[in-house]
């Protein structure tokens, strides 16, 4: 009986690190997608600051 309670915690203790590896892989991708998108916005944002009129409109708060 010992032993089937011992193989029945180590086999619930693979599973949940396996999910928690699983968990931080999946959101370790998220966070460098996150990122591509915010250099991209970062991107966005240089090119319209290069323009006169985006840029006083930016500077005047409007």
């Amino acid at each position: 009986m010992k032993t089937s309670h011992a193989i029945i915690i180590v086999l619930l203790t693979i599973a949940g690190l396996s999910w928690l590896s699983y968990t931080i892989v999946d959101q370790q991708k998220q966070i460098v997608k996150l990122e591509q998108q915010l250099q991209h916005e970062q991107l966005k944002y240089k090119m319209l600051y290069r323009d006169p009129v985006v840029r006083d409109a930016i500077e005047s708060g409007g």
